[in-house]
Formats: structure tokens, sequence, C-alpha cells
């Protein structure tokens, strides 16, 4: 694993944006940081740039029966793509998972933690 150099800061945030930071943090079952990271990261390669399949499959829950780990496809939306997990795990047969990136027809799905 490739050690990645982080700083510390403080953001103030208004009260009833940090609420909905909060929520949709949870809703997609990651960190309040790493939601704030990922959207910052989104938003400096540019409005408007994110592709098709980022905006139909990113946050989008899959059920255990959408993974076939036989063939390496999941079904998203009725359309099946290649996966990878975010730390090259196994599939755990009764656990959802959420796409957390997609590039090109290539998803990258983390498990959602019971």
């Amino acid at each position: 694993m490739i050690a990645v150099k982080t700083v510390m800061t403080t953001i103030r945030f208004p009260d009833e944006l940090y609420q909905q930071i909060k929520a949709a943090a949870k809703n997609q079952h990651t960190s309040i940081n790493q939601l704030v990271v990922q959207s910052v990261q989104q938003s400096l390669r540019g409005v408007g740039t994110a592709s098709l399949e980022n905006q139909l499959v990113i946050n989008q829950i899959i059920q255990p029966a959408a993974i076939l780990p036989k063939s390496g496809l999941i079904k998203v939306n009725g359309i099946y793509y290649r996966y990878l997990t975010e730390n090259n795990d196994p599939i755990l047969d009764d656990t959802a998972y959420v796409v957390i990136a997609a590039t090109g027809n290539i998803l990258t799905i983390r498990a959602i933690k019971k």
C-alpha cells in the first residue's frame, strides 16, 4: 500500500450545511472526512465533466444478488459492469456494497459495514 501524506486543517461549515454533509456521509456509508475529500476532488476536476456512468452509478447501493463473483460482473441499474473492490477484498456473500467510483465500464465498490 502506498502511503499518502495528509494534512489536517479546520473548516467551518454553517450548521445546516454540516447536518446535510453528515446525513450524506451516513447514507453513503462513509466518513464525513472521506465525503468532503471526494467532493473537493470531484469539484477540482471541473464542473460538468463527470461521465454519464459516474452520474448514474456513484453511490448506488448494490445488493448481494446483483454481484456475480464468478464472472466478475455486477448489475447496476439493469446494466452489467466489471467491478473491483476498494481494497481488493473478496466479495462477501451476505453484504451489500456501495459504488464509490466508475472508470469506463469498471466500478469500484465498498462493502457496507453492518
